[in-house]
């Protein structure tokens, strides 16, 4: 096999690129103002070979729902792979990513809920996602302690993202400590206690760079 018929590995296909330029014009702009033909500039990709793919925005928007969920159980694995093995691992990961916005998804997440758009069909692929995640963070943890962990970490993601969370990092740093332990089965550090492996503390100066973003969910 000569050079120029050797197969080209990875280069992102036009789908992959006008998926990504989706994703980024959302999180600019947000999904009520996305317009195919703003896609096809920012793929670099003509409005036919757009069309192609995605003949309407719905199903751009669909996929682009996909590709979220996926970024968003990517996240979780990521987290899982650094913690040890335990029942409740998953359930771990799953608050860890969440709270350090481990996939940096939170902005395009934010926009796609703040313009309505999770009450259309376009949202089909993050309501599916949602429901089968329940189950596979809770499995180790049993339903009760895996529905408290998720119903306090969706509110503090709700509420952040509403901006209307009344706590400062100190005290945010303190809740996600108390999830952790929730999630451990273990009694919570005592408050000002140094971080421990219930509570991991990334990188930083201070223990509030521990909540702060890195740089979603």
């Amino acid at each position: 096999m000569d050079e120029n018929s050797k197969p080209k590995r990875g280069r992102p296909s036009a789908r992959d690129k006008i998926l990504d330029a989706a994703l980024t014009l959302v999180q600019e702009i947000g999904a009520p103002a996305l317009t195919l033909d703003a896609v096809a500039e920012r793929a670099g990709v003509s409005k036919g070979g757009l069309l192609y793919h995605f003949p309407f925005k719905e199903e751009l928007l669909t996929a682009a729902n996909e590709a979220i969920a996926c970024r968003l159980a990517s996240a979780r694995s990521a987290e899982a792979e650094r913690l040890p093995a335990s029942p409740n691992r998953a359930l771990k990961a799953y608050v860890l990513a969440s709270v350090y916005n481990s996939g940096d998804n939170d902005k395009i997440t934010t926009k796609m809920l703040a313009a309505g758009s999770m009450l259309k069909e376009s949202a089909d692929p993050i309501r599916r996602y949602w429901k089968e995640r329940f189950p596979e963070i809770s499995a180790g943890s049993g339903f009760d302690r895996g529905a408290l962990v998720h119903a306090a970490t969706e509110g503090l993601w709700f509420m952040e993202m509403l901006k209307l969370s009344p706590f400062s990092p100190e005290q945010r740093a303190r809740l996600v400590e108390l999830i952790l332990a929730i999630a451990d089965d273990i009694a919570p550090p005592p408050a000002g206690a140094p971080a421990t492996d219930t509570a991991p503390v990334r990188q930083g100066s201070k223990k509030s760079d521990a909540v702060r973003k890195k740089g979603v969910r």
